[in-house]
């Protein structure tokens, strides 16, 4: 109970926001394209000529996190343009504020 009454001010304050289409839009499609570089990380990493000395669970679970913090920073870093034409794309469909 004393959870939700730590969390229930921030989920108002959620609630009662006014809705940024445009900035959502963005951070939605950053995210997305985020997820497109872990997915793009991930793959890279399976493929590998030989096993590893040191290969094991905790190695996998600590590479999967150092990915998926990589694809946050080069999604916010790098532009690949999968953001900007999802943008383009969705943008186009609703009236933008």
């Amino acid at each position: 109970m004393e959870l939700m009454n730590k969390t229930a001010p921030l989920l108002a304050v959620q609630l009662n926001r006014v809705p940024n289409m445009k900035g959502d839009l963005r951070e939605v499609a950053e995210q997305f394209e985020a997820i497109f570089i872990n997915q793009f990380l991930a793959q890279s990493r399976k493929t590998k000529l030989a096993e590893g000395l040191f290969e094991n669970k905790g190695t996998e679970t600590y590479n999967s996190l150092l990915d998926h913090e990589r694809a946050q920073q080069l999604a916010s870093s790098v532009d690949l343009g999968i953001a900007d034409a999802l943008v383009r794309q969705l943008g186009r469909h609703k009236d933008m504020e």
